[in-house]
Protein backbone atom coordinates (compact mmCIF):
# COMPACT_ATOMS: atom_id res chain seq x y z
CA UNK A 1 0.00 0.00 0.00
CA UNK A 2 2.84 2.35 0.86
CA UNK A 3 4.53 1.60 -2.42
CA UNK A 4 1.28 2.24 -4.31
CA UNK A 5 0.80 5.58 -2.58
CA UNK A 6 4.40 6.55 -3.34
CA UNK A 7 4.04 5.63 -7.00
CA UNK A 8 0.81 7.63 -7.30
CA UNK A 9 2.40 10.65 -5.65
CA UNK A 10 5.38 10.56 -7.99
CA UNK A 11 3.10 10.08 -11.00
CA UNK A 12 1.07 13.15 -10.06
CA UNK A 13 4.22 15.19 -9.50
CA UNK A 14 5.61 14.14 -12.84
CA UNK A 15 2.39 14.94 -14.69
CA UNK A 16 2.11 18.30 -12.96
CA UNK A 17 5.67 19.18 -13.90
CA UNK A 18 5.14 18.14 -17.51
CA UNK A 19 2.05 20.29 -17.84
CA UNK A 20 3.73 23.24 -16.16
CA UNK A 21 6.95 23.37 -18.16
CA UNK A 22 8.84 21.43 -20.80
CA UNK A 23 12.28 22.73 -19.89
CA UNK A 24 12.65 21.28 -16.37
CA UNK A 25 10.94 18.02 -17.39
CA UNK A 26 14.10 16.12 -18.27
CA UNK A 27 15.85 17.07 -15.01
CA UNK A 28 12.76 16.30 -12.96
CA UNK A 29 12.26 12.92 -14.60
CA UNK A 30 15.81 11.91 -13.80
CA UNK A 31 15.66 13.00 -10.14
CA UNK A 32 12.12 12.23 -9.03
CA UNK A 33 10.56 9.86 -11.52
CA UNK A 34 13.39 7.37 -12.01
CA UNK A 35 11.40 4.45 -10.52
CA UNK A 36 8.70 4.94 -13.15
CA UNK A 37 8.84 2.65 -16.15
CA UNK A 38 9.72 3.92 -19.60
CA UNK A 39 6.24 3.01 -20.83
CA UNK A 40 4.59 5.29 -18.30
CA UNK A 41 6.92 8.16 -19.19
CA UNK A 42 6.18 7.80 -22.89
CA UNK A 43 2.47 7.68 -22.23
CA UNK A 44 2.70 10.91 -20.25
CA UNK A 45 4.40 12.54 -23.20
CA UNK A 46 1.99 11.16 -25.79
CA UNK A 47 -1.38 11.78 -24.18
CA UNK A 48 -1.18 15.57 -23.81
CA UNK A 49 0.27 15.94 -27.32
CA UNK A 50 -2.57 13.98 -28.91
CA UNK A 51 -5.11 15.91 -26.87
CA UNK A 52 -3.58 19.15 -28.11
CA UNK A 53 -3.82 18.07 -31.73
CA UNK A 54 -7.44 17.03 -31.33
CA UNK A 55 -8.38 20.19 -29.43
CA UNK A 56 -7.68 22.77 -32.14
CA UNK A 57 -7.09 20.82 -35.34
CA UNK A 58 -4.04 22.52 -36.75
CA UNK A 59 -2.58 23.34 -33.31
CA UNK A 60 -1.11 26.56 -34.67
CA UNK A 61 -1.56 30.11 -33.39
CA UNK A 62 -4.16 32.46 -34.85
CA UNK A 63 -2.54 35.31 -36.77
CA UNK A 64 -3.80 38.47 -38.37
CA UNK A 65 -3.51 38.64 -42.14
CA UNK A 66 -1.46 41.62 -43.28
CA UNK A 67 -2.59 41.94 -46.91
CA UNK A 68 -6.16 42.54 -48.07
CA UNK A 69 -6.28 41.21 -51.66
CA UNK A 70 -10.03 40.57 -51.72
CA UNK A 71 -10.84 44.12 -50.62
CA UNK A 72 -8.61 45.53 -53.36
CA UNK A 73 -10.13 43.20 -55.94
CA UNK A 74 -13.66 44.23 -54.97
CA UNK A 75 -12.78 47.91 -55.18
CA UNK A 76 -11.28 47.39 -58.63
CA UNK A 77 -14.31 45.34 -59.73
CA UNK A 78 -16.70 48.07 -58.60
CA UNK A 79 -14.84 50.74 -60.57
CA UNK A 80 -14.43 48.54 -63.65
CA UNK A 81 -18.07 47.48 -63.72
CA UNK A 82 -19.20 51.10 -63.33
CA UNK A 83 -17.03 52.15 -66.26
CA UNK A 84 -18.35 49.33 -68.45
CA UNK A 85 -22.07 49.81 -67.77
CA UNK A 86 -21.81 53.53 -68.44
CA UNK A 87 -21.29 52.63 -72.09
CA UNK A 88 -23.64 49.65 -72.14
CA UNK A 89 -26.91 50.44 -70.44
CA UNK A 90 -28.39 47.14 -71.60
CA UNK A 91 -25.79 45.34 -69.52
CA UNK A 92 -26.85 47.41 -66.51
CA UNK A 93 -30.48 46.35 -66.95
CA UNK A 94 -29.43 42.73 -67.50
CA UNK A 95 -27.49 42.54 -64.20
CA UNK A 96 -29.46 44.79 -61.85
CA UNK A 97 -31.74 43.38 -59.15
CA UNK A 98 -35.15 43.36 -60.80
CA UNK A 99 -38.05 41.88 -58.87
CA UNK A 100 -39.85 41.02 -62.11
CA UNK A 101 -36.78 39.27 -63.54
CA UNK A 102 -36.19 37.39 -60.28
CA UNK A 103 -39.76 36.16 -60.40
CA UNK A 104 -38.91 34.66 -63.80
CA UNK A 105 -36.00 32.73 -62.26
CA UNK A 106 -33.04 35.01 -63.03
CA UNK A 107 -31.50 34.48 -59.59
CA UNK A 108 -28.01 35.48 -60.69
CA UNK A 109 -29.17 39.06 -60.27
CA UNK A 110 -29.09 38.60 -56.49
CA UNK A 111 -25.27 38.57 -56.73
CA UNK A 112 -24.51 40.52 -59.91
CA UNK A 113 -26.35 43.63 -58.71
CA UNK A 114 -23.83 43.98 -55.87
CA UNK A 115 -21.18 45.04 -58.41
CA UNK A 116 -23.31 47.78 -59.98
CA UNK A 117 -23.86 51.38 -58.86
CA UNK A 118 -26.40 53.93 -59.98
CA UNK A 119 -24.05 56.91 -60.28
CA UNK A 120 -20.60 58.20 -59.33
CA UNK A 121 -21.72 59.40 -55.88
CA UNK A 122 -23.20 55.98 -55.12
CA UNK A 123 -19.95 54.32 -56.20
CA UNK A 124 -17.84 56.73 -54.14
CA UNK A 125 -19.82 56.21 -50.90
CA UNK A 126 -19.79 52.42 -51.13
CA UNK A 127 -16.15 52.27 -52.19
CA UNK A 128 -15.09 54.55 -49.35
CA UNK A 129 -17.02 52.41 -46.86
CA UNK A 130 -15.47 49.21 -48.24
CA UNK A 131 -12.00 50.78 -48.17
CA UNK A 132 -12.44 51.73 -44.51
CA UNK A 133 -13.84 48.53 -43.03
CA UNK A 134 -12.77 45.91 -45.58
CA UNK A 135 -9.07 45.59 -44.66
CA UNK A 136 -9.87 45.36 -40.94
CA UNK A 137 -12.43 42.58 -41.38
CA UNK A 138 -10.28 40.72 -43.93
CA UNK A 139 -7.29 40.85 -41.58
CA UNK A 140 -9.25 39.07 -38.85
CA UNK A 141 -11.41 36.75 -40.97
CA UNK A 142 -8.90 35.86 -43.67
CA UNK A 143 -9.48 36.28 -47.41
CA UNK A 144 -11.59 33.15 -47.85
CA UNK A 145 -14.06 33.94 -45.09
CA UNK A 146 -14.08 37.63 -45.98
CA UNK A 147 -15.07 36.90 -49.58
CA UNK A 148 -17.76 34.48 -48.43
CA UNK A 149 -19.05 37.00 -45.87
CA UNK A 150 -19.25 39.76 -48.48
CA UNK A 151 -21.03 37.60 -51.05
CA UNK A 152 -23.46 36.02 -48.58
CA UNK A 153 -24.37 39.39 -47.10
CA UNK A 154 -25.04 40.97 -50.49
CA UNK A 155 -27.25 38.08 -51.54
CA UNK A 156 -29.14 38.07 -48.22
CA UNK A 157 -29.83 41.78 -48.54
CA UNK A 158 -31.26 41.36 -52.02
CA UNK A 159 -33.30 38.33 -50.99
CA UNK A 160 -35.00 40.22 -48.16
CA UNK A 161 -35.65 43.25 -50.34
CA UNK A 162 -37.11 41.07 -53.09
CA UNK A 163 -39.22 38.93 -50.77
CA UNK A 164 -40.85 42.05 -49.29
CA UNK A 165 -41.45 43.58 -52.69
CA UNK A 166 -39.37 46.69 -52.02
CA UNK A 167 -37.17 48.51 -54.55
CA UNK A 168 -38.40 46.86 -57.79
CA UNK A 169 -35.11 47.81 -59.47
CA UNK A 170 -31.98 48.35 -57.37
CA UNK A 171 -28.21 48.04 -57.47
CA UNK A 172 -25.30 48.55 -55.12
CA UNK A 173 -23.01 46.93 -52.58
CA UNK A 174 -24.69 48.48 -49.56
CA UNK A 175 -26.15 45.18 -48.35
CA UNK A 176 -22.74 43.50 -48.55
CA UNK A 177 -21.09 46.37 -46.68
CA UNK A 178 -23.74 46.24 -43.97
CA UNK A 179 -22.98 42.51 -43.78
CA UNK A 180 -19.33 43.32 -43.08
CA UNK A 181 -20.51 45.55 -40.22
CA UNK A 182 -22.74 42.78 -38.90
CA UNK A 183 -20.03 40.13 -39.12
CA UNK A 184 -17.51 42.45 -37.46
CA UNK A 185 -19.94 43.24 -34.65
CA UNK A 186 -20.47 39.53 -33.96
CA UNK A 187 -16.71 38.95 -33.98
CA UNK A 188 -16.14 41.69 -31.41
CA UNK A 189 -19.02 40.57 -29.20
CA UNK A 190 -18.17 36.85 -29.23
CA UNK A 191 -14.44 37.41 -28.64
CA UNK A 192 -14.59 40.48 -26.40
CA UNK A 193 -13.35 38.73 -23.28
CA UNK A 194 -10.30 37.08 -24.83
CA UNK A 195 -9.41 40.20 -26.86
CA UNK A 196 -9.61 42.47 -23.83
CA UNK A 197 -7.49 40.00 -21.87
CA UNK A 198 -4.82 40.47 -24.53
CA UNK A 199 -4.83 44.24 -24.47
CA UNK A 200 -7.70 45.25 -26.78
CA UNK A 201 -9.54 48.38 -25.65
CA UNK A 202 -12.84 50.17 -26.32
CA UNK A 203 -14.59 47.13 -27.80
CA UNK A 204 -17.85 48.18 -26.15
CA UNK A 205 -17.55 51.63 -27.67
CA UNK A 206 -16.88 50.11 -31.09
CA UNK A 207 -20.03 48.02 -30.84
CA UNK A 208 -22.03 51.11 -29.84
CA UNK A 209 -20.59 53.01 -32.80
CA UNK A 210 -21.60 50.24 -35.19
CA UNK A 211 -25.13 50.22 -33.79
CA UNK A 212 -25.34 54.01 -34.15
CA UNK A 213 -24.17 53.85 -37.77
CA UNK A 214 -26.82 51.28 -38.65
CA UNK A 215 -29.51 53.28 -36.83
CA UNK A 216 -28.61 56.48 -38.67
CA UNK A 217 -28.75 54.73 -42.04
CA UNK A 218 -32.12 53.26 -41.13
CA UNK A 219 -33.40 56.72 -40.20
CA UNK A 220 -32.18 58.13 -43.51
CA UNK A 221 -33.93 55.31 -45.34
CA UNK A 222 -37.22 56.13 -43.61
CA UNK A 223 -37.03 59.85 -44.38
CA UNK A 224 -39.43 61.23 -47.06
CA UNK A 225 -38.05 61.00 -50.57
CA UNK A 226 -35.21 58.66 -49.61
CA UNK A 227 -34.09 56.11 -52.20
CA UNK A 228 -32.18 53.96 -49.72
CA UNK A 229 -33.34 50.36 -49.49
CA UNK A 230 -33.56 49.77 -45.74
CA UNK A 231 -34.64 46.17 -46.18
CA UNK A 232 -31.62 45.48 -48.36
CA UNK A 233 -29.40 46.97 -45.66
CA UNK A 234 -31.17 45.02 -42.92
CA UNK A 235 -30.96 41.76 -44.85
CA UNK A 236 -27.26 42.27 -45.44
CA UNK A 237 -26.60 43.05 -41.79
CA UNK A 238 -28.58 40.02 -40.61
CA UNK A 239 -26.84 37.79 -43.14
CA UNK A 240 -23.44 39.06 -42.00
CA UNK A 241 -24.32 38.48 -38.37
CA UNK A 242 -25.47 34.94 -39.10
CA UNK A 243 -22.28 34.24 -41.06
CA UNK A 244 -20.15 35.71 -38.29
CA UNK A 245 -21.87 33.53 -35.69
CA UNK A 246 -21.46 30.33 -37.71
CA UNK A 247 -18.19 30.77 -39.60
CA UNK A 248 -16.49 33.76 -37.99
CA UNK A 249 -13.39 33.43 -35.82
CA UNK A 250 -13.99 32.08 -32.32
CA UNK A 251 -10.82 32.58 -30.36
CA UNK A 252 -9.57 30.76 -27.30
CA UNK A 253 -6.24 30.34 -25.59
CA UNK A 254 -4.37 27.06 -25.95
CA UNK A 255 -0.86 25.69 -25.64
CA UNK A 256 0.42 25.41 -29.21
CA UNK A 257 3.82 25.17 -30.93
CA UNK A 258 5.39 28.56 -31.65
CA UNK A 259 8.29 29.60 -33.85
CA UNK A 260 11.05 28.62 -31.46
CA UNK A 261 9.75 25.05 -31.47
CA UNK A 262 8.47 24.90 -27.92
CA UNK A 263 4.88 25.31 -26.77
CA UNK A 264 3.39 28.71 -25.97
CA UNK A 265 0.04 30.04 -24.82
CA UNK A 266 -1.52 31.60 -27.93
CA UNK A 267 -4.90 32.14 -29.57
CA UNK A 268 -6.42 29.46 -31.79
CA UNK A 269 -9.52 29.81 -33.95
CA UNK A 270 -12.37 27.31 -33.57
CA UNK A 271 -15.39 28.47 -35.60
CA UNK A 272 -18.63 26.54 -35.39
CA UNK A 273 -18.38 25.88 -39.12
CA UNK A 274 -14.97 25.91 -40.78
CA UNK A 275 -14.89 26.85 -44.46
CA UNK A 276 -12.46 25.12 -46.82
CA UNK A 277 -9.38 27.08 -47.76
CA UNK A 278 -6.69 28.97 -45.89
CA UNK A 279 -7.68 30.82 -42.75
CA UNK A 280 -5.63 33.39 -40.80
CA UNK A 281 -4.87 30.65 -38.26
CA UNK A 282 -1.34 29.43 -38.74
CA UNK A 283 -0.39 31.66 -41.66
CA UNK A 284 3.33 32.17 -42.03
CA UNK A 285 2.87 35.80 -43.01
CA UNK A 286 0.94 37.61 -40.37
CA UNK A 287 0.95 39.31 -37.04
CA UNK A 288 0.28 37.31 -33.85
CA UNK A 289 -2.79 38.51 -31.97
CA UNK A 290 -1.81 39.86 -28.57
CA UNK A 291 1.04 38.47 -26.60
CA UNK A 292 2.19 34.86 -26.52
CA UNK A 293 3.36 33.36 -23.27
CA UNK A 294 5.97 30.68 -23.49
CA UNK A 295 6.40 27.75 -21.16
CA UNK A 296 9.50 28.01 -19.03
Amino acid sequence: ATGARTGTRELNLSLHCYRGAFGPWATFSRRRAMPMSRTVLLSLLAIPASALRDSDGSARPYRLQRASPVTKALLAANVASFAVVQRRQRLFLALAKSNAALARGQYYRLASSCLLHANAAHLFVNSASLHNIGPVVEAHFGSTRFAALYAASGVCGNVLSWSLGRAPLSVGASGAIFGLLGGWAVFLASNQRVLEARGARNIGESLSSLATTCALNAALGLSPGSRLDNFGHAGGALGGMAFGALCGPRLREAWVPVRAGGPGLALVDQPLLRLPGRQPSGRRRGTPVGRQRRRA
